[in-house]
């Protein structure tokens, strides 16, 4: 499989800076990745969206317009792990690399703005709000971390968002936004010389944008579970969704490092409940099944999880087969090699998508991983390693249910 050209720069700051050559493309990417996300600790839940949403602001007007000016396009996205501004381009690297910093080292929180900002995010947090999945991921949440970040939405909730002000704003932006958690990533078709160029030029830009401080990261104390392992709620759906939450171990502490067991995991659930196994077949004849299911594995500071949640008809049916599925049914060599595969393959796909290689790899960073790393992980995975990791991490994983009752069901 082919590597990554990455050329990485620490800087005595903490921060680090990666550049990523990828000849013959014309697109660029420039972003600045920061170790805080919508899971960790902060003093209103929700504060780190808030951030990504407010650091646009500027005191002479949105930035984004300067990026616009120049030909290139800018966004940012919120995880539960970290935060990422970014911007894509084909020219005029020199102007945006100075762009980037001045978006991310650069705060003006007014009462206004805040206040109008807490306006709009409540109103995309209650469009959230009635989608039945997110409910159904809501109730598995708050079961599998209770009072934790995890169990609210990356928004936050209605009572946070009207407690946020310019102040509580700006003591989370300096307790996070630093940078000793910062990395910087650029990807595009950039020669020697401009790679030295980049690192030389993100060397002054830090120091002049960046509050320098190096951090210890902090483990989380994981909160326990509640008691109660199941909910069931009326609706007025038509059909109901069913949920199944796993509360996963520590993957370091079983000698996985977390972007190989997040993979395992994936592969795993889609040999066993993927749209490409014979029990998802067998559903859907059955009737259990409507639809494919969504399949999601992830992995935070404040504990690791998978969610899994459907539209059926029978419920109870649905719980009782997919949990059997699940911690019963073993997976064959043959699924084994074509989850693998998979894999594999999207990995290339990904490979020439300058973006999404980009992001991947400051993500990687945050874990003192990279691309290159993990992909290799993979493609080194034996069926008697994969099987092994995943007896441990079942052995060690607990789980819960929640089911959204429909009418039909509910009658």
């Amino acid at each position: 499989m082919k590597k990554l050209d990455v050329t990485t720069r620490d800087y005595s700051s903490g921060f680090r800076a990666k550049v990523i050559r990828r000849p013959l493309f014309a697109q660029k990417f420039m972003g600045i990745i920061v170790d805080f996300g919508g899971s960790n600790p902060q003093k209103l839940c929700g504060g780190a969206h808030f951030l990504e949403h407010k650091l646009f602001a500027k005191k002479n007007g949105d930035i984004s317009q300067q990026f616009e000016e120049i030909g290139a396009s800018t966004n940012a996205f919120t995880t539960y792990n970290e935060t990422m501004f970014y911007a894509s381009f084909t020219d005029h690297w020199r102007q945006v690399l100075p762009l980037i910093f001045e978006l991310v080292g650069t705060t003006h929180f007014t009462k206004s703005n805040v206040s109008k900002e807490a306006k709009i995010i409540a109103q995309e947090l209650a469009m959230y709000q009635d989608d039945p999945n997110w409910q159904v991921n809501y109730e598995l949440m708050q079961m599998m971390f209770p009072k934790t970040n995890l169990a609210e939405d990356l928004t936050g909730t209605k009572n946070s968002l009207k407690k946020m002000t310019p102040e509580i704003l700006q003591e989370i932006y300096d307790n996070n936004y630093v940078s000793g958690k910062m990395e910087f990533v650029a990807c595009g078709g950039f020669s020697d010389n401009q790679t030295k160029e980049i690192l030389r030029e993100v060397g002054k830009l830090e120091r002049k944008y960046l509050i320098s401080k190096k951090v210890k990261q902090k483990k989380a104390a994981l909160v326990n579970p509640k008691k109660q392992h199941q909910t069931i709620l009326d609706s007025s759906l038509t059909t109901s969704r069913v949920g199944i939450g796993i509360r996963l171990p520590n993957f370091e502490k079983l000698g996985l490092r977390n972007s190989t067991a997040q993979s395992i995991l994936e592969m795993m659930l889609q040999a066993k409940l993927g749209v490409t196994s014979t029990w998802f077949e067998e559903m859907q004849k059955q009737g259990v099944l409507n639809s494919p299911m969504e399949l999601q594995v992830s992995y935070t500071t404040e504990g690791n999880f998978a969610t899994i949640i459907g539209v059926s008809n029978k419920p109870d049916l649905f719980l009782e087969n997919t949990k059997k599925q699940l911690l019963e049914v073993p997976i064959s060599e043959e699924a084994f090699v074509f989850q693998k595969k998979e894999a594999l393959a999207q990995t290339i796909r990904e490979f020439d998508d300058l973006s999404t290689i980009a992001i991947e790899e400051a993500e990687y960073g945050l874990e003192n991983d990279t691309f290159n790393e993990a992909a290799w992980a993979i493609q080194s995975l034996s069926f008697s390693e994969f099987y092994t990791a995943i007896d441990n991490i079942l052995a060690k994983s607990d789980i819960f249910t929640t089911i959204l009752k429909g009418k039909e069901e509910a009658d």
